[in-house]
């Protein structure tokens, strides 16, 4: 187990912006940062982070958290493992509690930590059998070096290969420890009917797949022995599991993030080795979709990373015809998408083997085009006849229709008209049926029939950002509730600081004693049996009564806060923290100067502030308990009851105006 010394070394290391960096693009906004959340089909930045408080929060979405929670989330890892990373990206040295597990702390050990286990040590394995073995060298390093690939190359991607043997790897495995429950979860080691294991990956080259922080995930192998029935797949690939979902992975992810961040474009191909040559030839801003047709969990990791794709082809006129669906999902997701048509007979494997350094980064800049121009001239190839061309017209609208920016629509059409020499306008009203009827159809989920009383250009489809579950919502300025959110704020932001309160001596005298904010607060309610009206802010009140106990200083109390177990008092607390400053009325700001100035640099502001608040407060509470008053006296009651009623409005109006001089409010009724 980690030490506590050793996490708490982590966690002050560890810098909120840059770990969220490393996976979403930020932009600076004020002292904070903002980016798409990854949690959510993200259009507009709503993930917020805070480097002044060491958290991240999404307004849309309510993830929220600290750097280990954000790593834990994002990439699916434990607690430890999410620590492990933090260690390795701050060169910090993990020191390890030295007792060992209990029973049940090592039963707790979750199967995914077990699977990623298992994974870590067959990559080590298949490692080890290619480099360090005769074998391994004469089958597995010779294929990878005939195929072109450098040494540096090879270990980067953390290349390998599986000996020929029956189960030569399930009992290296089994010998280390590892459990064959997850040798087969992870398809590994397989299984025949008569209950005799063997490796998957026999007499294989292997690709080791990696997850967005480079912890193992699956595995693909490929297949070397020529003369094999042509039954047999040239690729395996590792099967749907816990920490492997296909649909969520793009080989070469973690290796072309930065690069991709730095470029500002990613180019995405097919395969493993269409990865591995691009690479080898100068381009690192590259990924692949392992065969399969590109994923909403795909196109969210490149959205994390940028706005741009550029798709490669290959001269396959069929198999680019029935990828050119991604292409639609790459524009419903706001991606910028060009495409590069590869010479008859190339793939991207074979032309960057032919093609080194600056070369292919020219080929790729010269020839990359926009999706119209592309889809256009495959569509169009054998469309002889008006019927079909018209055919390819509507649907490249409909694919224009899927752009998101309306002037990138405009310049889309234009383009098309030119290509197919017909009127503009007349494909702008093709373009707004589209749009009308999407519109329609996503408003009642019903299609519709394009009217003409509303003209569809000045529609548009609804976001997801318009209705959000979390808002930084406040309540009405000068009610009760809005001073008890005030008081809310003060203990959170400024609860474990001291403050000069006056006690007056029995000799009449004034004598000026400091005190923790919080204990102030306490101490007033508890002398005039003051409650929370709002049921949320007394749950708070009473958990923060707790936390504050056990809490050494501010930060930690605000940590505890940001990650507490329950969600409503975490979504309480962390758009007020987020706030740099408390924020006050109008009227309060005409009312009182020393709401106008920062309490964050000027603790003679922030004790009169506290003063003021609870005073302000306790003038509400009379006047809340002045009206139960007022209408008990317009009922039928006895006279007795009438003048006990009286005498107490007078009281409250002399306790109302005690405390409207020392906040100097001026009372007009």
């Amino acid at each position: 187990m980690i030490s506590q010394k050793t996490i708490d070394e982590i966690k002050l290391a560890a810098k909120i912006e840059e770990v969220v960096g490393d996976f979403i693009p930020l932009k600076r906004a004020g002292k904070d940062w903002v980016g798409l959340c990854p949690f959510h089909d993200d259009k507009d930045p709503s993930l917020h982070v805070s480097p002044r408080l060491g958290i991240y929060k999404c307004f849309v979405c309510d993830s929220a958290g600290d750097s280990v929670k954000f790593l834990m989330e994002h990439e699916k890892i434990s607690y430890p493992d999410a620590l492990r990373y933090l260690a390795e990206k701050y060169h910090i040295e993990i020191e390890e509690d030295k007792k060992e597990l209990t029973p049940e702390e090592e039963a707790a050990q979750t199967e995914r930590e077990a699977l990623l286990a298992v994974n870590s040590f067959a990559e080590k394995f298949f490692i080890e059998q290619m480099n360090e073995t005769e074998n391994g060298r004469a089958i597995g390093l010779s294929y990878f070096k005939e195929r072109g690939f450098q040494e540096n190359t090879i270990k980067k991607f953390r290349l390998g290969y599986c000996p020929e043997g029956w189960d030569t790897f399930t009992k290296a495995a089994l010998s280390n420890g590892y459990k064959l429950e997850y040798l087969l979860t992870t398809g590994l080691t397989k299984q025949s009917e008569n209950g005799k294991t063997y490796d998957f990956y026999r007499g294989r080259v292997i690709f080791p797949i990696h997850n967005a922080s480079g912890k193992t995930v699956g595995f693909g192998g490929r297949i070397l022995a020529k003369g094999k029935s042509d039954k047999v797949a040239k690729y395996f690939n590792s099967p749907e599991n816990p920490i492997y979902h296909k649909s969520d992975i793009l080989y070469g992810f973690f290796f072309a993030r930065k690069s991709i961040r730095t470029k500002d474009n990613v180019y995405l191909v097919e395969g493993y080795t269409d990865v591995i040559s691009m690479v080898e030839s100068g381009v690192e801003n590259v990924v692949a979709s392992s065969g399969t047709a590109l994923t909403d969990g795909q196109i969210r990791l490149i959205s994390s990373q940028t706005k741009n794709i550029t798709v490669l082809y290959d001269g396959d006129n069929a198999g680019i015809k029935a990828s050119l669906r991604g292409i639609n999902l790459l524009l419903e997701a706001g991606l910028n998408v060009k495409t590069v048509l590869l010479p008859d007979g190339e793939d991207p494997d074979s032309f960057a083997k032919s093609h080194r350094d600056s070369e292919l980064v020219e080929y790729l800049e010269q020839n990359a085009t926009d999706f119209i121009r592309f889809k256009t001239h495959i569509l169009l190839q054998g469309a002889n006849d008006p019927i079909k061309k018209a055919s390819v017209i509507d649907e490249i609208i409909a694919t224009i229709a899927l752009v998101k920016d309306e002037v990138t629509q405009t310049f889309y059409v234009r383009e098309c008209a030119e290509i197919f020499q017909v009127d503009e306008e007349l494909l702008m009203t093709k373009l707004r049926k589209v749009v009308w009827k999407k519109l329609n159809t996503a408003k009642s989920g019903q299609p519709s029939t394009p009217t003409t009383s509303e003209p569809a250009q000045k529609q548009e489809l609804p976001s997801p950002n318009k209705q959000s579950p979390v808002q930084r919502t406040k309540p009405e300025p000068n009610t009760i509730e809005s001073i008890e959110f005030i008081v809310v704020k003060l203990i959170l932001q400024y609860g474990l600081y001291e403050i000069t309160v006056e006690h007056t001596a029995a000799d009449g005298g004034s004598t000026y004693q400091p005190m923790r904010i919080d204990q102030y607060i306490f101490n007033e309610f508890a002398s005039e049996e003051i409650h929370f009206q709002n049921p949320l802010y007394q749950t708070f009140y009473e958990e923060y009564a707790r936390i504050a106990e056990q809490s050494k200083s501010q930060e930690e109390l605000i940590q505890n806060f940001v990650n507490h177990p329950d969600k409503s008092i975490q979504n309480l607390a962390i758009p007020i923290l987020m706030d740099e400053n408390p924020e006050y009325s109008k009227i309060w700001k005409s009312r009182y100067d020393v709401f106008t100035f920062s309490t964050d640099n000027n603790i003679e502001k922030l004790n009169a502030e506290v003063e003021n608040v609870i005073n302000f407060f306790k003038i509400r509470l009379i006047e809340e308990r002045k009206k139960l008053l007022i209408k008990l006296l317009s009922d039928d009651q006895s006279v007795e009851i009438q003048q006990s009623i009286a005498k107490r409005l007078s009281e409250l109006d002399q306790m109302r105006k005690y405390y409207a001089d020392l906040t100097r409010t001026v009372i007009t009724k």
